[in-house]
């Protein structure tokens, strides 16, 4: 083989090199661009949830039980009533009690359980679930107003025949927003015939006593 085809090939062999590390660098930055999106999504979400949270009132506290396995049974030995930021600021207290009451019952099995609730409802997990869909309502209802109003905000400076009267995609987003909002005064109704209903079935026990 000559010395000018060698060098011919030697050049579209780089190139094809050099072309495929262009794509894998695109690759790798598409891929850190997406990951960096959904971690921000993320971010974002958590937000609209500890507002839904402070708008409802949501006390945030957890019941902590300490037991040791006795057969089949599990009993009792120990327990804490906290507001959950004292709980993820004092982490160690609980792993410290566990380790204690380990100690005092090295043959059994010791282990903690972990019930997170609103202090306004109390510890009853048949309202958690209601509870964490009007949480989840009324995030979604924060969510979709932001981006209307981002929305709103970009077309006034950019677009001089923007008209939130008439622009449809503008007119279908707050028909989404409109549907979220029912769904928020929906998930508040369930919750609210469910404590009644809890509350009647405790006094209608009390009164049997």
């Amino acid at each position: 083989m000559s010395l000018a085809r060698i060098s011919e090939c030697t050049a579209k062999h780089s190139k094809g090199v050099s072309q495929r590390e262009r794509n894998h660098v695109s690759f790798t930055k598409s891929n850190k661009l997406m990951a960096q999106e959904r971690v921000d999504d993320f971010f974002q979400m958590a937000k609209y949830y500890a507002k839904a949270e402070k708008d409802l009132g949501v006390q945030r506290w957890v019941f902590i039980g300490f037991e040791r396995k006795d057969g089949y049974n599990y009993i009792r030995l120990f327990s804490y009533d906290l507001p959950r930021e004292v709980f993820e600021r004092r982490r160690w207290v609980i792993e410290w009690r566990k380790a204690r009451l380990v100690c005092q019952y090295p043959k059994d099995n010791v282990r903690y359980t972990l019930h997170f609730y609103d202090k306004r409802l109390g510890l009853d997990v048949r309202l958690n679930e209601d509870l964490n869909k009007l949480i989840a309502a009324k995030a979604q209802v924060t969510k979709v107003q932001r981006k209307i109003d981002e929305y709103v905000a970009y077309n006034k400076v950019h677009n001089l025949f923007f008209d939130e009267n008439t622009d449809a995609d503008l007119l279908k987003a707050r028909e989404k927003l409109a549907t979220k909002i029912a769904n928020v005064q929906e998930a508040e109704e369930r919750l609210k015939i469910k404590i009644e209903k809890l509350q009647k079935g405790n006094n209608y026990v009390g009164s049997k006593k």
